[in-house]
């Protein structure tokens, strides 16, 4: 249930961010970390089919997606050193109908390589909600996740097993890779 609510919060947050484009991070402070400031050419929160793109295996099943509204599958500063996305096949800037369309949400160092084991670390999350069932939300038991940020970018892979919560079975992600861009409604 903490993770669920977790999740539901940094779904809702990264709408809010959407909503609240002059934002600064979490902490109300201007971020100056690694990452450098997001592409300022694309201001608006249009849908876009070039510029970010994402695919893995849920449990044998492919979960991909392409394109971008600057909320789903573009990335946000959420605190020094750690950001947020959320992968997600199907968006369409509705924010009722997007909760509804599920995803994969991380919360993540910004660079280099992470082991995330369940709980472990509160600092970081991931975990992955079904298209139209947001109270089965599964979370993270283990995942790797490598990130590359760039000024305005971040590619990564990752791998690794979350827990279906209804049943506790080990749920494998497989072969998981994305690229997306960082979003421009986040200040960093």
């Amino acid at each position: 249930m903490k993770h669920l609510k977790l999740f539901s919060v940094i779904l809702v947050s990264s709408f809010l961010l959407y909503s609240c484009s002059g934002n600064t991070n979490a902490n109300g402070v201007k971020d100056n970390s690694s990452a450098a400031s997001a592409n300022s050419t694309n201001s608006g929160a249009s849908t876009s089919t070039d510029d970010a793109s994402f695919s893995c295996k849920i449990d044998g099943k492919d979960f991909s997606g392409k394109g971008t509204d600057q909320i789903m599958n573009a990335a946000s500063v959420h605190a020094p050193g750690i950001i947020y996305f959320t992968l997600s096949s199907g968006f369409s800037g509705d924010i009722a109908a997007d909760l509804k369309a599920g995803g994969l949400g991380f919360e993540v160092p910004d660079k280099g390589t992470t082991v995330i084991r369940g709980v472990e670390n509160p600092n970081y999350n991931i975990a992955y909600g079904l298209p139209n069932d947001p109270t089965n939300t599964y979370d993270c038991k283990e995942m790797t996740v490598t990130i590359n940020s760039s000024g305005t970018r971040v590619t990564g892979t990752f791998s690794g097993t979350l827990i279906e919560p209804k049943t506790g079975r080990d749920v494998p992600v497989t072969d998981g890779k994305f690229d997306i861009p960082y979003s421009t409604l986040s200040k960093k």
